[in-house]
This record gives C-alpha cells, structure tokens and sequence, in this order.
C-alpha cells in the first residue's frame, strides 16, 4: 500500500493543526487561519479540493465554491452575514460546483474562462469526476447519478493587479496563467497569504491538459517569487490549506529543471511527471 496517496494521507497533519470549526454537512471539514479567515475542505473526494472565506468588513470573497457534492452556501451563511462574493480561481469542475448558488461570481477576464463556468458540465460529463474508488462516503442527500454542475452567470470580468477592497481588508488580483489561461492567485494584504489557486499546492500540479501552457506556467510561477517578501504563507487549492512560502522557491527551481529536461519518471499514459520535494509537475 502507498500510503502518500489519497485516501491513506487523511488526515494531514497540517491541515490538523490548525483550528477546526464544526460544519453543518460532514463532507466538508472547515478550518479557521485566523479571524477573519476560513479555509473549507472536501477531503472525501480525491481531488481534496480547499474553497477560502475571506472576511471585510462590508463584503466578503468566497474563492472558489468546490464539487458542488453538499451546500458550501449553508456553510458559508453560518459563517458570516455579509455579502459574499464567488471569486473563482479558474474554471475547472472542481471550483465552481456551486457557483450556481450566488448571484456574484467574478472571473478573471479570459474567454475560455468564462465559457466555461456559464456552460457547466452535464450529468455524463460529471461521471468521470465520481467514478468508483475517487470518493469515500458521500452525504446523505446526494444523488450521485444526478450530478451535475450547472452554468453559472459571470457578473464580473476582473484584471490583472486589480485591488478588491472589502472594508479594511484588501485583496489583489493576480493573472497567473499556465495550468488554465484565466488561472488567478489572490494576495491579502491585511494577513500577508497568498491564495495560490492550482498555480501551486502540495501534489501533482497539472501543467498537461490541453488549455495548459507551459511557459506561461513558468513565468507565471516567477512572477509569484516576486511577490514573496509581502508574503508569509500560501493558501492552495487542495490538500494543505497553509503552507510555507518557501514553496514557491522550489517550484520555480523547478520548473527551471523542467525546462533544461530533467525527466524524472513517465506514468503510464505517456505523460511526463517530474518529482520534487513536496510536489510534482505533469507534462
């Protein structure tokens, strides 16, 4: 047995230290990073997707809204009763499963992006996210052979460095393209975190699908380095909710080995993954 693979790495230990909240559905575990900061986990799914609340004072970014397997919204109406605004990260299936449940969700200005979360995913398209062995007890009222993710309506086409003010708490839009072309990061100036989206978490970072670009991912992750002496902590979009910042050191590193062809291994669908400490790209 592997035990570094989903489901034998539940739970993580850093995700366990932090301070947990108790949710209203068992699919999510929610974890406080600090006052004003919620990180919402699906660790049930193999994706292990995390969604963040970020709290102002007048208004708040929900960034991402997950499978769409149990209400994120009943869980977010717990939390806070200001407005919530869904910033999504990018547009893949796992980040906006219930975009469909807000009336704001912003986007960042990129046409394949936006495309994509207002055409949703059918119930066959749907199927190949579920299959038997990629999740473990699903909720109660979930109707697996019913699953869906339905369009949602973008209301916002955001820029690249726009600052977002929430009421003494301001969020910056970073365009960091590479794993989708519209893929954003979101920095918090207030609590110096990196929201890092699928740019960067602990796991394979997928940099083979067919809307991917590998030079872009490379500048895109050297940029971020840039950004790292106004930062003290990443929060990515899966597995570990709070990281070290040193990551996007050895991420840039190596993207640099990949570049100069340091093949590690092939799998078993002829794409190439390059494994490093923490984390791994596939090509």
């Amino acid at each position: 047995m592997n035990n570094t693979i989903w489901p034998n790495v539940l739970p993580r230990p850093s995700n366990q230290k932090l301070s947990q909240i108790k949710s209203i559905s068992p699919w999510f575990q929610i974890f406080q990073l600090n006052k004003h900061t919620y990180a919402l986990l699906e660790p049930f799914q193999a994706e292990e997707v995390i969604s963040y609340l970020i709290l102002g004072e007048d208004r708040a970014i929900l960034l991402d809204t997950g499978m769409g397997v149990a209400n994120i919204q009943a869980e977010i109406e717990k939390l806070t009763q200001i407005p919530v605004i869904v910033i999504n990260s990018h547009s893949h299936y796992d980040h906006r499963g219930d975009n469909h449940r807000f009336d704001e969700v912003w986007v960042y200005n990129n046409e394949w992006e936006v495309e994509r979360l207002e055409r949703g995913y059918s119930i066959d398209q749907c199927k190949e996210f579920m299959q038997p062995g990629m999740y473990l007890e699903l909720p109660l009222e979930f109707e697996i052979a019913e699953y869906q993710i339905r369009p949602s309506s973008v209301t916002k086409r955001l820029t690249h460095q726009e600052v977002i003010d929430l009421g003494k708490r301001s969020i910056i839009v970073h365009h960091t393209p590479g794993h989708s072309p519209g893929s954003i990061c979101l920095q918090d100036t207030q609590y110096d975190l990196l929201f890092t989206g699928d740019t960067f978490y602990p796991g394979v970072l997928y940099a083979h699908f067919q809307e991917s670009n590998l030079n872009d991912y490379i500048k895109s992750v050297h940029y971020l380095v840039g950004l790292a002496d106004e930062i003290d902590h990443l929060c990515p979009a899966h597995n570990e909710a709070y990281v070290t910042k040193e990551f996007l050191f050895s991420v840039a590193e190596a993207f640099d080995h990949i570049k100069n062809n340091r093949k590690v291994k092939s799998d078993e669908s002829n794409k190439t993954e390059y494994s490093f400490i923490g984390f791994s790209i596939k090509l």
